[in-house]
């Protein structure tokens, strides 16, 4: 995990030295909806569980309409278990890590401008932690995830090229969530809404449609 933090870091790095101009970043937080199917029985039922996420993200425009996004979000995803006993949560946390192709609709990049846009993606999870169940075994869960997150919003305009970010995301799971062979076809399914605001590395030029790669 250590050794793809480092690489990702170096190739964001090599990216902003020679295209500092076309690299936002920004926070980014939000909440999460999620379940784990397959997991329900004749005497266990599981639902949908609210539960937080928060992050960073950083933006390269490749060109006017389409973008490459790379987030690093803490988030906390699980399911809502009902049983003849009172329900409760369990809860995984997981440090979640989406790489974005963006498509951006209109041509309006100045204040008070509105883009929607789609994105999809790979991401992979690194597990942190579990609560919530009495009947928690660490060992009994896997600590990587691989998946997709898909999902459309909007960005707005405004002063100094800052935009506000709206994202509606779905993410699907495609490993296993518990070691048990027993349980291979349980996986992380969940809904976010996730709110961000960018700011640029460098100013822009609305008539050139470009920054100029000086600081305001």
């Amino acid at each position: 995990m250590r050794s793809l933090f480092i690489a990702l870091g170096l190739f964001w790095a090599g990216v902003a030295s020679a295209q500092r101009e076309n690299i936002s970043i920004g926070p980014m937080i939000g909440g999460t909806y999620s379940t784990l199917p397959n997991l329900g029985s004749n005497v266990l039922t599981t639902k949908y569980k609210a539960g937080p996420a928060a992050g960073v993200f950083i933006n390269y425009s490749i060109k006017e309409h389409f973008g490459l996004s790379a987030n690093v979000l803490y988030t906390r995803w699980g399911t809502k278990i009902e049983t003849p006993t009172p329900a409760f949560n369990l809860n995984l946390d997981y440090i979640h890590v989406p790489i974005l192709a963006t498509y951006y609709f209109g041509n309006d990049m100045g204040q008070g401008a509105v883009r929607p846009k789609i994105f999809l993606g790979p991401s992979v999870s690194f597990q942190t932690g579990q609560s919530g169940s009495p009947f928690i075994i660490n060992d009994s869960f896997k600590k990587f995830d691989v998946g997709a997150t898909a999902g459309a919003g909007l960005n707005i305009g405004f002063a100094h090229q800052q935009w506000l970010n709206i994202d509606v995301r779905y993410n699907l799971g495609f490993s296993k969530v518990y070691t048990d062979p027993n349980l291979s076809k349980v996986h992380n399914q969940s809904f976010s809404l996730l709110v961000g605001y960018s700011f640029p590395l460098g100013s822009y030029d609305k008539n050139k449609n470009s920054f100029s790669g000086k600081r305001r």
